[in-house]
């Protein structure tokens, strides 16, 4: 996989969102400035991260604005959690630059990793894309990861009647969790009309950041097909047998 499906992948998310496992942040740089230091460098010499590992990146260029997981046809059934996807699928991770105010420059550096190796680095536009590159026939299923940080509350999830939302719109919910976007989303590439929103939970009551539990939207031509909690160790799968039954 070269890099151009890295940003027709992330593109083809883009268009499909609205606005997990219990997934740990690893170690990343804090320092805003350092960052968009380390992106500079990389992009003046790609050798600085080129076969490096996802945690290296991570641990030089900070956290990514998402990390896109591509699952081909043939990998379905390799991997169980999302964390294990680093190691046996194809990653991208995107990293937008920024003016010295903290304003979005425009452009972003786009980094392919295949089987936990960075292979291919570019930087391209944050936003543009040209719709006849949006196919490929190889992968099942487009993962997009955008945060690792729970918003809502699990006992405040736990007390909305979420069946009332089956066969509404999307944006029925969407409202009513305050315009909140999911943490994760995972698409249907085959027949492009599922998809699956994931929301991670704090336990409030236990002062825990993330509980083990995730609020998951699962939809079909953007109508509410199901809504439940779940508990993250199971979603990997959960999600496979939606989207690609």
């Amino acid at each position: 996989m070269k890099l151009k499906k890295l940003l027709v992948s992330f593109i083809t998310l883009s268009i499909f969102i609205t606005g997990c496992s219990t997934i740990n942040r690893k170690e990343v740089v804090s320092d805003k400035a350092k960052q968009q230091q380390t992106m500079t460098k990389v992009q003046n010499d790609v050798n600085e991260i080129m076969s490096k590992d996802y945690e290296y990146v991570l641990k030089n260029m900070g956290t990514p604005y998402s990390t896109t997981y591509w699952i081909e046809k043939d990998q379905i059934n390799n991997t169980k959690t999302i964390d294990e996807l680093n190691h046996t699928v194809n990653v991208g991770l995107v990293y937008p630059k920024y003016t010295a105010d903290n304003e979005l420059e425009g452009s972003a550096l786009y980094i392919e990793l295949d089987k936990n190796k960075v292979i291919e680095v570019q930087t391209y536009e944050f936003s543009s894309y040209n719709e006849e590159e949006l196919e490929d026939d190889n992968v099942a299923l487009i993962i997009d990861k955008y945060s690792d940080d729970a918003k809502l509350d699990l006992q405040d999830i736990e007390s909305m009647k979420l069946d009332t939302y089956k066969g509404k719109s999307t944006d029925d919910i969407y409202n009513k969790l305050n315009c909140i976007d999911p943490n994760l989303a995972a698409y249907d590439m085959v027949s492009k009309s599922k998809s699956i929103e994931v929301y991670m939970l704090r336990d409030s009551e236990s002062n825990k950041k993330n509980s083990n539990s995730v609020l998951t939207v699962f939809i079909n031509n953007n109508k509410i097909n199901d809504i439940k909690i779940i508990n993250s160790s199971v979603l990997l799968d959960i999600a496979k047998d939606y989207l690609l039954n």
